[in-house]
């Protein structure tokens, strides 16, 4: 291939393949002529708009089969994408807005109320492009382009990240370097148009380039899921899996393990060909279990690679020997890319000794949006020579260089840590908890629970109750960086030079809110779902009143618990179920509506007939025995 222009991968793609299906959606099926069509359409409204090139794009849509086509006709207009998400508070999604002041709107119908009150029309000068569904049925344009040139640095995108400053800040990324990682996975892993491809992340993270760009250069298929509740609810994304033909997953590890606690059967996956792992660690306990089952007819691959130096530059195909090692390596750095482990005396670490992961190529973003003075901190010329232009990219990671060659991560050096694959500055909730009203200081800690999942724990120095706090930070800051713990203290320890000393705070003990009174279980489904909870959360005790989010459930805890639910009680729940029923006394409900459903409607009629026709005496001696058992 070796194009430097990701548009160039893709109208090749659109050449070739004109008739094959690009996007699965439902029953939908969108061909590749369609979605060129769809872009095309998207262009020239653009352009038509007085779009000019590098004009930044916000998108805020639903579903990702509506935002491919509109990131494709956003470049094609030669303009920046720039996505959002609509779930995000309305304070973030403000400082988003402010930061990068887009120039046009992509939206759809549901959203202009919002769009409205983050970034209000009379203060900010943009055009909103209002998104007609069914690309399908988009008009053949001939779109003029003569005056759009692409060069290969052009800024393409923003991704925002959380930053440590206390506000979100966008990595800007450029053509050249997308193109280059498509190309790589491509021809590395041999990928044709036979790949099906799962659409998993959200649009508004970087990782959503992979699940998209690499089967729309090979000719493949993207396969979206229904809805957000297949991939949370396990056991239906394995189904999902299995019935789309998937080969090939991009995920974190996180949705791995959870695709691993279902009951795995060797017949599941046959057409499974690559899991690529990327965004936290990969445990080898996880590893084990899978090859355990499947052995090495799919291949895992471990990956590694900050925003900053564009999606992936390390990867370590995975084999069942991986399952005996301490860690699982990230490998090495993939062609195009070099790195380097740097000590703390600023001079190059031998083969195991730590240090930071400093990354070498030529293939990495523009730095950050706006922010030359955060870009030049982490961006900095290769201490290893003299030439200025020579820039290397501070990962901010620590590391080390096995015997073998292969690098090993063994965490942050910094305050940033991984919730869930999404990378959060402690910083940033830190100085939200600060200017929070009541709170005179805090400190925020990864913390791990008694699965391994790590999970954030909030210290803070307030006379408030620390559910006020925490409800208040949900306004502020999207769901995986509110702390599932918070620790209300009189003070936080300080070291002899004044610093917080992180390692005198207390052990987080995750504790009921004190928001609702204690009331027991009052039924065996009760009783049964009080033992499941504490042994999902870890809080004991849990009154039935109690909310699960509020105890520091999340999506992951609640795929669980569904999963629980199904072997526990034989029933099958929407994840929205508990969403809409978060208390234990709620979800009894649909839990006993469902096992009635279940039931045999001439086995309750029997069972009725044969209650009728018993005597008195008969009734109760069979209800002094029922007593005397329990």
């Amino acid at each position: 291939m070796n194009r430097s222009s990701i548009l160039e991968l893709l109208s090749d793609s659109s050449n070739r393949f004109r008739q094959r299906t690009a996007i699965e959606w439902k029953d939908t099926r969108i061909s590749y002529d369609e979605l060129e069509r769809g872009a095309n359409e998207i262009a020239t409204r653009l352009i038509s708009a007085g779009a000019g090139k590098q004009s930044l794009v916000a998108v805020l849509l639903e579903n990702s089969r509506d935002v491919i086509p509109t990131m494709i006709g956003i470049w094609k207009a030669g303009c920046v994408f720039v996505p959002l998400d609509h779930n995000n508070p309305e304070k973030r999604l403000m400082a988003m807005l402010s930061l990068v002041q887009p120039a046009f709107v992509v939206t759809e119908s549901q959203f202009p109320g919002l769009l409205e009150r983050v970034y209000p029309a009379a203060e900010n000068k943009y055009r909103v492009i209002q998104f007609e569904a069914g690309i399908e049925t988009a008009k053949d344009v001939e779109l003029a382009q003569s005056d759009r040139t692409f060069e290969p640095d052009d800024l393409c995108y923003l991704y925002f990240t959380s930053g440590s400053t206390g506000s979100p800040k966008a990595i800007a990324g450029r053509y050249k370097s997308i193109a280059h990682f498509i190309e790589w996975e491509i021809e590395t892993f041999r990928l044709d148009e036979t790949c099906r491809v799962a659409q998993f992340t959200h649009p508004a993270f970087d990782a959503f380039l992979r699940d998209a760009l690499v089967p729309l250069c090979a000719g493949g298929t993207i396969c979206i899921p229904d809805g957000r509740e297949t991939i949370l609810l396990t056991s239906s994304l394995v189904e999902w899996i299995d019935e789309h033909g998937i080969s090939l997953i991009h995920c974190v590890p996180s949705l791995f393990r959870m695709i691993l606690n279902q009951e795995l059967k060797p017949e599941y996956f046959r057409d499974l060909k690559y899991v690529m792992l990327a965004g936290e660690r990969l445990f080898p306990a996880d590893v084990k279990r899978w090859f355990d089952v499947y052995g090495e007819r799919t291949q895992l691959v471990n990956f590694y690679g900050p925003t900053e130096t564009t999606m992936i530059k390390f990867y370590h195909p995975i084999t069942p020997a991986d399952a005996e090692r301490k860690s699982i390596p990230i490998g090495k750095p993939m062609s195009g890319a070099r790195a380097i482990v740097v000590g703390a005396d600023g001079k190059s670490c031998p083969p195991g000794a730590v240090g930071e992961i400093y990354i070498r190529t030529p293939y990495r973003s523009l730095g950050y949006y706006n922010a030359p003075e955060l870009t030049a901190q982490v961006f900095v010329p290769n201490p290893f020579n003299t030439d200025p232009n020579d820039i290397v990219y501070k990962t901010g990671d620590l590391g080390r260089v096995q015997t073998d060659g292969d690098f090993e991560f063994l965490g942050r050096k910094d305050h940033q840590v991984k919730i869930r694959g999404l990378r959060v500055e402690l910083g940033e909730i830190e100085s939200c908890l600060r200017s929070s009203t009541g709170v005179k200081d805090a400190v925020v800690v990864q913390a791990t629970d008694s699965t391994g999942e790590p999970y954030l724990c909030a210290y803070v120095v307030t006379d408030e109750e620390p559910e006020t706090v925490r409800d208040r930070l949900l306004v502020e800051l999207p769901a995986n960086m509110v702390p599932s713990v918070f620790v209300k203290l009189d003070a936080l320890p300080l070291t002899l030079n004044g610093k917080v000393d992180r390692r005198a705070l207390p052990a987080p003990e995750k504790r009921r809110s004190r928001k609702t009174v204690y009331v027991a279980p009052r039924t065996l489904t009760e009783e049964m779902l009080v033992r499941t909870w504490s042994e999902l959360l870890g809080v004991d005790p849990i009154g039935v009143d109690d909310d699960f989010f509020e105890l520091g459930g999340h999506s992951l805890l609640a795929t669980q618990l569904m999963s629980r639910l199904r072997i526990d009680f034989q029933v099958e729940l929407p994840l929205a179920t508990l969403f809409e029923n978060p208390t234990i006394a709620k979800l009894a409900v649909p839990i006993a509506q469902s096992q009635l459903a279940n039931t045999d409607a001439d086995a309750v009629s029997r069972m009725l007939d044969e209650l009728e026709q018993l005597t008195d005496e008969k009734a109760k001696s069979m209800l002094s025995q029922q007593v005397s058992v329990d």
